[in-house]
């Protein structure tokens, strides 16, 4: 006879062998009821996927709205009206769109389009920046170029002819930028293209530009990497930038050993630190990658002051990266204050989501093209303030000389190859850009320098509600 224990062993085996049969049994009722069911064959999404395209299809000269969170009636109806080619009404309509939000550029663009057409035979030109990826420098740009529109068609245009700008996304991927620059060459209307944002996403639109003959002047794209006959800037390169930042690093400041943070996958910030050293004067301990994945911001601050013993971190991080170069400055707040790293970056991290990091950026010093406190800024920096309902920043003062450069190399007869032959030779006045004189160089440059900007708490330039603001540096 079987111990107790042993019997109630052989009585749970039964249940499992007949628990086992029991799922065995359902499985095979199961697979012959799903091979009943007819196959549906869900395609793979290449890079170039349905998605990407209807991405790209993002495009307008008022037909739709683009920066779909902001919500106006009056604009939605001027869409309506757009459509169906109803110019006056659609006047009317973004006349009042404007007057419900006079900080949206979108709704100024598209009512100056609309009396661009109302007039007839407009001249037009194409922006493209990066509405779902940064919407803040896309509105910035957008500022920029809508009041040199705005100030240009209220003066009748040229010959009563008006401007038009097309506005297109690229959500600052080089790969949409290809294809959103050549969906704008086919458009035979289109003269040339303000942009693109950052220099990845220019450099992915450049060739298909310069193989159209298409005159193309980026406001706020810096790499030294970015060069050809149909390329300007109304920005400093990265050189200008570099240079500035290194003389002043090591002459004004008297650092000699610093660390360097970047992303190599980036034209914009590998050309900045190459710049940097090609002019700093003292030693670069070594340069770190803030790509990577696995990154330790406590681990390569605390080694850059312990075991590199430098005095500095240059933080040059593109757009995308500009998060992690603040976790390096949130743990820099970490390190006593005597030993803690002086800080200085480049331009991408001109931005509000730079002062919300407070006092971990105290002192943090940025090259900047433009600033709105300078001396020759003074007079673009009161009309924007008037056109916007406050002051604006450095992309869009970029952005609006770009503009003129543009409406100064039309004529009555404008072509493609006329404006592009004209950029080359034309001169702005400095009375009818932000503040500097504009005429670029046999190379497409702009010849301006930057401008020192540092983070201070009560700094004149701060978000609301902010206690921290960028203010000139002072020599």
């Amino acid at each position: 006879m079987l111990p107790k224990y042993s019997r109630k062993i052989d009585k749970r085996k039964k249940v499992y062998i007949s628990l086992a049969v029991t799922l065995i049994a359902a499985a095979a009722i199961f697979t012959a009821v799903f091979n009943l069911i007819p196959e549906v064959k869900i395609p793979l999404l290449s890079s170039k996927s349905e998605q990407s395209y209807k991405k790209l299809a993002e495009s307008s000269r008022g037909d739709k709205a683009l920066f779909r969170g902001v919500g106006n009636a009056s604009r939605d109806l001027g869409i309506e009206a757009i459509k169906k080619k109803n110019y006056s009404q659609a006047v009317k309509y973004f006349q009042k769109a404007v007057k419900a939000d006079r900080n949206d550029p979108e709704v100024l663009i598209y009512y100056n389009n609309a009396l661009a057409r109302q007039k007839g035979d407009p001249f037009t030109l194409a922006t493209v920046v990066p509405i779902d990826n940064n919407e803040t420098s896309a509105k910035e740009m957008l500022r920029g170029i809508a009041q040199a529109q705005h100030q240009f068609n209220k003066s009748n245009g040229l010959n009563n002819r008006f401007l038009e700008i097309v506005i297109a996304n690229d959500g600052n991927k080089p790969e949409r930028a290809t294809q959103v620059a050549k969906q704008l060459v086919k458009d035979k209307s289109v003269l040339g293209v303000i942009g693109h944002n950052s220099s990845s996403a220019t450099k992915g639109g450049l060739s298909v530009y310069e193989k159209a003959g298409m005159g193309i002047i980026s406001p706020t794209s810096t790499s030294t990497s970015l060069a050809s006959e149909v390329f300007f800037r109304t920005v400093p390169s990265d050189a200008a930038a570099g240079k500035k930042l290194a003389s002043y690093a090591y002459k004004n400041l008297g650092l000699d050993r610093v660390v360097i943070f970047y992303n190599p996958k980036s034209s914009y910030s590998t050309s900045l630190k190459n710049a940097f050293e090609e002019n700093f004067a003292g030693n670069i301990a070594r340069s770190v990658d803030l790509s990577n994945t696995n990154l330790d911001a406590w681990g390569e601050v605390s080694k850059s002051v312990l075991e590199d013993e430098v005095s500095a971190a240059l933080l040059f991080p593109n757009t995308a990266l500009t998060s992690v170069a603040l976790e390096i400055a949130q743990e820099n707040i970490r390190i006593p204050k005597e030993k803690r790293l002086k800080l200085l970056g480049g331009d991408a991290l001109y931005s509000p989501k730079t002062l919300n990091a407070g006092i971990a950026v105290e002192g943090l010093i940025i090259a900047v093209p433009w600033f709105v406190e300078s001396p020759q800024a003074q007079n673009f920096s009161m009309a924007a303030s008037r056109q916007w309902g406050g002051k604006v920043n450095w992309r869009t003062a970029t952005s609006f000389d770009a503009t003129q450069a543009f409406i100064k190399a039309l004529s009555p007869q404008s072509s493609r190859s006329t404006v592009l032959a004209r950029l080359a030779r034309m001169n702005v006045p400095s009375t009818q850009t932000s503040g500097d004189e504009l005429q670029f160089t046999p190379e497409g440059e702009r010849e301006s320098n930057p401008i020192l900007v540092q983070v201070l708490k009560g700094g004149i330039i701060r978000p609301r509600g902010s206690d921290f603001g960028f203010d000139v540096v002072k020599d």
